[in-house]
C-alpha cells in the first residue's frame, strides 16, 4: 500500500508565514437561487446583420432537453463578431435560463475572477459580508459547486485561449449550457460542437456599415448610462430594409476596403454617424488618401487565405485605416481620450480596472471618465456596465501602436507602468490583497519592467498565493534581465537565480531546482566566499532540493557537513543555524532513521523554546516535526495524542485557518488513522478539505495532498471503490498542476492502481 505525501512540516530557510484573517462562511449552494440573474458585459448591439443562421446553429446546439453539460464553441479571427454573436444569443434566450453569466476567459486568472464575481453576485442577497470578504479561490470553488448543483444556466467563456484552462471547471459540472468564443480554432471539438464564424458577406457588410452610419436622432442620443439604446427596436436589420439608403456604391467600396470585418465596419459607421457633414463617400476618400493609412496598410506579402478580405491585408492594417480617421476626430473634440487610448494599448486588452487610469497626473477622475466615454461613443473601447473595467479590442490596440514611434511607445509604457505600480496593494503577502493582484496580473506582465520593484511585488504575490508557475515564469524573465544589465555575478542576479530555482522546484521540477542550485554554488563561493551566510543558504537549498529529487541520504550528508559551518559563522543559536539543524533532522528521518529524526527534534525543541519562546511559530513548528517523527518512529498513538495537544495552541496563537494550523489538523487526522481509526481520519480530512480549499485554493499542492489523504482513508475505512474514484479524479489535476513526473503525481498514480485492484477484488 502506498501513502500520500506526509503532512509533516519541513522547516526551510527564510520561511514566510501569512496570518489568515477570519472569513465569514459562504452560504450553502442549495440555499441560493439565481432568480434569473443575468450578468452580461453590455447590451447587445442594436445593429446585428448577417448572423441569423449562426444564431440558429447556436440555438440548435444548445437546445433544451439534452442531459449533461452542452458546449458550443464559436471561433474566428479577431474582430469578426464572435463576442457579439454570443451576446445576442444570451440576451435573446435569457428567459430560458435561471442564470446567464459572462466571463472573460483568456487566462486562468480571468476565469477565476469571473467565477469569483459570480459567487459574490449570487451570495450577496443571502450573506453580503461573506460575499464581500470571500477570497477569490473560495469564491471560485463555491461558484463551480453552485453550477454543479443546478441545471438551467448559461455560462459564456469569452475569448478563451486554451481548452485546458476550462477543463478543470467543465469536468466538475453535470448539466447546463456553455458557450465559448475563441480566436483559436483547434481543440474545441473535444468538448462540444464548433461554429467557425467568417467575415460578413458583401451585402451584410454594407448593411452593417450603412445602418451604423445613420445619424443619431435627437431623441436617441447616446447617454453614459445607456450606451446601446439607439435602434433597440430593430435589433436584426435585413439588407432589404436599407436598399434605399443613400450610400450607394460608396458603401460597397468601403465595405470591401474594410474587408467585411465587423469591428472595422462598426468603427467606420460610428465615426460617420458622429461627425457632422461626413458621408460614406467622404470617409472612403479620406481613408484612401490618408497618409496614416498609407503607412499602416502596406501589403503584408501573404496570400489571401479565403477570408473574403483583400489579399495581403492583415486585420491590424484594416483597422489601422479606420482608426486613423476616427482618432483625428477624437483628438479635436477630446484630446485626453487619445492619451487614454494610447495608454490602454499598453495593457492587456480585457478588464483593466478603471481606477488604474484615475492616477494619471494633471487629470482627475471626472476628466478621465469623460475621455473614456468619448472612446466608447466611437466604438473604440468597451466599459463594463458598472464602469469598473475598461476593455479594448486587440486590433484597436495594434492599430493604435502602429502609428507611434518607438520613442512614443516607450514613453507610453513608462506611464502605464507607473500607473499600475501605484495601483498595486502595499502587501502582496496579505491574503486580503490577492484579489486586486489577480486582477492586475495580466496587465503587470505587459507593462512592468522585469527588474522593477513592482514586478518583485507581483512575484511575491504569486508565490504567497501558491501560483508557483507564474512566480517561476516571471522570475525567469527577471533573472535574465538582471544578468544582462548587472552581469552574471552581481549579487542581485544571484539572488534572482536562487529564487528562480526555488520556484522551479515548487512548480514541480525538483531535479531542475537541484541542478540550478548546484550551478549557483560555485558562483556564490567565488563572489562572496565559502563562509558567507548567503553561500551557506545556497548550500542548504541545494541539500533540500537534492532530497526532494529523491536522494534523502545525500541531503542528510550535505546538511551534516553544513551544520558545523553554520554554528561557527552564525552562532549555535542563530535562527539560520537552528533551521539547518531542523533540516538535518528532517532528512535524517527521510533517509530511513525516523527514531534519529525524533531524537534530533527532541534536542532542538529546548533551544527553540529558549531562543524564541514556547509559543513562537518556529517553536511550534519544531513541536510539529517532533510529533510527526514520533509517529514515523512507530508510536502512532503518541503522535495522535501529541497533535491533539498541539492543535489548540496552534489555533490560539496563529488562528484556526492559518496554514500551519491546517498542517496540524492534517497531521492529527493522519495519525488518528494510523492509530487504528480509519473512519475517524476520513471524517477529519472531509472536514478539513473545504477549509484548505478556501484558504489556499482548490489547486494548491497542500489542498491536493489533503484530497489524496481523504481518498486514502476512505479506502482504509472500507470503501475501496470510493478511494479509486477519488484518486481517478485527483490524478489529472496533479498532472496538470505539478507535472506527470512529480513525486506526488507518481504516488497518486500508484494509489489509483492499488485501490482499483482492491475495488475489483471486492466486487
Amino acid at each position: 500500500m502506498f501513502s500520500g505525501q506526509s503532512a509533516g512540516s519541513v522547516i526551510q530557510a527564510r520561511n514566510v508565514r501569512i496570518q489568515q484573517p477570519a472569513v465569514p462562511v459562504l452560504p450553502s449552494v442549495a440555499a441560493v437561487a439565481a432568480d434569473g440573474l443575468v450578468g452580461l458585459p453590455r447590451r447587445p448591439s442594436p445593429v446585428f446583420v448577417g448572423r441569423q443562421e449562426a444564431l440558429r446553429r447556436v440555438g440548435r446546439a444548445l437546445r433544451a432537453g439534452q442531459t449533461g453539460v452542452i458546449t458550443q464553441a464559436v471561433v474566428g479571427l479577431g474582430g469578426v463578431g464572435k463576442s457579439e454573436l454570443a451576446l445576442q444569443y444570451a440576451d435573446r434566450r435569457r428567459g430560458d435560463y435561471e442564470l446567464v453569466w459572462w466571463l472573460v476567459a483568456e487566462t486562468p486568472g480571468d476565469i477565476q475572477a469571473g467565477l469569483a464575481e459570480l459567487c459574490r453576485e449570487l451570495c450577496t442577497p443571502v450573506s453580503s459580508a461573506a460575499a464581500a470578504r470571500a477570497p477569490a479561490a473560495e469564491a471560485t470553488a463555491w461558484a463551480v459547486a453552485w453550477l454543479a448543483a443546478h441545471e438551467r444556466w448559461l455560462m459564456i467563456f469569452d475569448n478563451a485561449e486554451d481548452l485546458d484552462h476550462l477543463q478543470p471547471y467543465l469536468g466538475r459540472l453535470r448539466s447546463g449550457h456553455v458557450l465559448v468564443t475563441s480566436r483559436r480554432a483547434i481543440g474545441w471539438d473535444q468538448i462540444g460542437t464548433v461554429l467557425r464564424l467568417p467575415v460578413l458577406e458583401r451585402t451584410d457588410a454594407v448593411a452593417l456599415l450603412t445602418r451604423t452610419a445613420q445619424p443619431v436622432a435627437p431623441d436617441q442620443t447616446l447617454t453614459e448610462a445607456e450606451p446601446s439604446r439607439v435602434g433597440a427596436a430593430r435589433a436584426d436589420i435585413s439588407p432589404r430594409v436599407l436598399a434605399g439608403a443613400p450610400a450607394g456604391g460608396a458603401a460597397h467600396e468601403l465595405a470591401e476596403e474594410l474587408g467585411g470585418l465587423p469591428l472595422a465596419l462598426r468603427q467606420a459607421g460610428a465615426y460617420i454617424a458622429a461627425t457632422p457633414g461626413m458621408t460614406v463617400a467622404g470617409y472612403l476618400h479620406r481613408l484612401r488618401t490618408s497618409p496614416q493609412w498609407a503607412m499602416a496598410a502596406r501589403p503584408a506579402h501573404r496570400p489571401d487565405q479565403g477570408s473574403g478580405r483583400k489579399p495581403g491585408r492583415t486585420d491590424e492594417q484594416v483597422v489601422a485605416g479606420t482608426w486613423a480617421l476616427t482618432i483625428d476626430r477624437i483628438q479635436r473634440i477630446r484630446p485626453l481620450a487619445v492619451r487614454m487610448l494610447r495608454l490602454l494599448a499598453c495593457y492587456a486588452p480585457d478588464r483593466l480596472p478603471s481606477h488604474v487610469l484615475y492616477g494619471l497626473p494633471d487629470t482627475g477622475q471626472v476628466q478621465v471618465g469623460e475621455a473614456l466615454t468619448a472612446l466608447v461613443s466611437y466604438s473604440m473601447i468597451d466599459i463594463s456596465p458598472d464602469r469598473q473595467y475598461v476593455s479594448v479590442h486587440r486590433l484597436v490596440q495594434a492599430a493604435t501602436r502602429v502609428k507611434l514611434s518607438e520613442t512614443d511607445q516607450t514613453a507610453d509604457r513608462d506611464i502605464a507602468a507607473a500607473l499600475l505600480q501605484a495601483a498595486l496593494p502595499d502587501d502582496p503577502k496579505s491574503i486580503a490583497s490577492w484579489p486586486d493582484y489577480a486582477e492586475l496580473l495580466p496587465h503587470a506582465r505587459l507593462v512592468l519592467a522585469p527588474d522593477s520593484p513592482a514586478m518583485v511585488a507581483v512575484i511575491e504575490y504569486a508565490n504567497a498565493s501558491g501560483d508557483y508557475r507564474t512566480a517561476r515564469d516571471l522570475e525567469r524573465i527577471r533573472a535574465a534581465t538582471l544578468q544582462h544589465t548587472l552581469g552574471p555575478e552581481h549579487l542581485e542576479t544571484l539572488i534572482a537565480r536562487s529564487n528562480l530555482a526555488n520556484w522551479t522546484g515548487r512548480a514541480g521540477d525538483v531535479a531542475g531546482a537541484r541542478n540550478m542550485f548546484a550551478e549557483l554554488l560555485p558562483l556564490y563561493e567565488g563572489v562572496l566566499g565559502l563562509d558567507h551566510p548567503d553561500t551557506l543558504t545556497d548550500r542548504s537549498n541545494l541539500a533540500y532540493w537534492t532530497g526532494e529529487a529523491g536522494d534523502a541520504a545525500s541531503a542528510r550528508d550535505m546538511l551534516t557537513e553544513l551544520l558545523p559551518l553554520r554554528q561557527r559563522v552564525s552562532g549555535a543559536e542563530h535562527p539560520e543555524t537552528l533551521n539547518t539543524h531542523a533540516n538535518l533532522a528532517n532528512w535524517t528521518g527521510k533517509a530511513g532513521d525516523a527514531a534519529g529524526a525524533r531524537n534530533m527534534f527532541a534536542e532542538l525543541l529546548p533551544l527553540r523554546q529558549r531562543v524564541s519562546g514556547p509559543e513562537h511559530p518556529d517553536t511550534l513548528t519544531t513541536r510539529t516535526n517532533l510529533t510527526y517523527w514520533t509517529g514515523e518512529a512507530g508510536d502512532f498513538t503518541g503522535a495522535r495524542n501529541m497533535f491533539a495537544e498541539l492543535l489548540p495552541v496552534r489555533e490560539r496563537v496563529l488562528g484556526p485557518e492559518h496554514p500551519d494550523t491546517l498542517i496540524a489538523r492534517a497531521s492529527l487526522a493522519r495519525w488518528t488513522g494510523e492509530a487504528g481509526d480509519a473512519a475517524g481520519a476520513r471524517n477529519m480530512f472531509a472536514e478539513l478539505l473545504p477549509v484548505r480549499q478556501r484558504v489556499l485554493g482548490p489547486e494548491h499542492p497542500d489542498t491536493l495532498t489533503d484530497r489524496a489523504s481523504l481518498a486514502r482513508w476512505t479506502g482504509e475505512a472500507g470503501d475501496a471503490a470510493g478511494a479509486r474514484n477519488m484518486f481517478a479524479e485527483l490524478l489529472p489535476v496533479r498532472q496538470r498542476v505539478l507535472g506527470p513526473e512529480h513525486p506526488d503525481t507518481l504516488t497518486d498514480r500508484a494509489n489509483l492502481t492499488y485501490w482499483a485492484e482492491h475495488a475489483g477484488a471486492g466486487s
